[in-house]
């Protein structure tokens, strides 16, 4: 009822306004009206915040705000390298699964940064225990962070509900940091380019790092990657690009041209690796006996835009794969859409990357030392 959407806060925040400005209009001490309108000032960009909030659906309660601000959830513990091979269940999470955050080192992009590693209950589980699992990597928005997929897309929450309904594989979710925003570089589009190799980081450090230091598939036929957003454009576009990494592919709401950035295209210019890194030309221009990355699309059909991408895109790859296109009717590109969408993208692609692996498919790897704790699960 007063969550930072509800419209009690709008309106609470527009009394306030008038309050302050009717102290500010009448005469009488210096002082208190340099104060209210001070205030005014205020609770008026307070008011701009809350209505572009309540536009874009971005957070739905205090505890998400609070959350995204402190950038770091109640709960979260943060596990050295390596650690996940033989992490231990505590609490519920081989009910609810487990999430954590370590920090992952690419050797060949030569970039660290900090991600979140979704477990899935059946990690935790003994019948699951000479199972490697499929992979999921999860790319988020920019300006964005790996916690948006739990902030606002509620992860664990979505998770727990599709796995008590038999609707999703378990499947390990990889969410790493698509760009160095440390240096304020979103609209990266998580390629080699601007000064650092986003793309080898995504493609080959993630999928190495956590293909040793988890019982994780090795990338291939059970490596996915999916984006929202400009994550959405990283997803097609690492997709194609890599085909050997990722066998599936889902975009929600992306777009399908590597963008400019601050008024500059990638690359400086350069036409060969514009086309190399163009999802539409790579889907287009297909090799004799190559096979795409399966496709999950979607778009809110409020998005005039996120529309006319999807169905161009579809219609490109029909021709040389599998796609799957999912409209989600009267929304546009907030979070609203994709937390609408989301489940149905987990539905589709854990079902796609765990097709074919059972108990006795791959063994956990030999002569390696279990480590001597666990951490805590990670709670919203």
């Amino acid at each position: 009822m007063f969550g930072p959407q509800s419209a009690m806060l709008l309106l609470l925040l527009l009394l306030g306004f008038a309050g302050l400005a009717y102290v500010l209009a009448r005469p009488g001490i210096l002082a208190l009206r340099l104060g209210a309108g001070t205030m005014a000032f205020a609770v008026s960009a307070v008011f701009g915040m809350a209505c572009v909030n309540r536009f874009y659906d971005y957070y739905q309660t205090w505890g998400d705000l609070f959350d995204d601000l402190s950038g770091q959830q109640p709960g979260q513990v943060k596990i050295p390298p390596g650690f996940g091979l033989h992490l231990k269940a505590t609490g519920d999470a081989a009910k609810a699964g487990q999430m954590v955050r370590q920090s992952f080192a690419g050797a060949k992009s030569g970039i660290t940064r900090d991600g979140l590693v979704y477990l899935p209950p059946e990690y935790f589980q003994p019948t699951y225990a000479g199972v490697r699992f499929p992979v999921l990597e999860l790319l988020h928005g920019a300006p964005g962070s790996p916690g948006q997929w739990e902030v606002n897309m509620h992860t664990t929450e979505t998770i727990r509900d599709l796995t008590l309904k038999k609707k999703v594989k378990p499947t390990i979710l990889v969410m790493p940091l698509i760009n160095n925003s440390s240096t304020g570089s979103p609209g990266s589009q998580c390629l080699d380019a601007h000064g650092e190799l986003d793309d080898t980081y995504l493609s080959q450090d993630i999928p190495a790092l956590v293909s040793a230091q988890y019982r994780a598939q090795p990338p291939g036929p059970h490596w996915g990657v999916a984006g929202l957003s400009e994550g959405g454009f990283c997803a097609a576009n690492l997709a194609l690009r890599h085909p050997d990494v990722f066998a599936v592919a889902g975009v929600m709401s992306g777009y399908f041209s590597p963008a400019p950035v601050r008024g500059v295209l990638p690359f400086a210019g350069n036409s060969t690796l514009q086309l190399a890194n163009d999802p539409v030309w790579l889907a287009t221009n297909v090799k004799p006996g190559q096979k795409l990355p399966d496709f999950w699309l979607m778009a809110g059909g409020s998005d005039r835009g996120d529309m006319t991408n999807a169905t161009d895109f579809r219609a490109v790859l029909a021709r040389n794969g599998s796609v799957t296109f999912v409209q989600i009717p009267r929304v546009r590109h907030t979070f609203g859409a994709w937390r609408l969408a989301y489940p149905k993208l987990l539905t589709w692609a854990t079902a796609k990357l765990f097709a074919g692996i059972t108990a006795d498919s791959v063994a956990p790897v030999a002569g390696t030392t279990p480590l001597p704790s666990a951490t805590a699960p990670y709670r919203r």
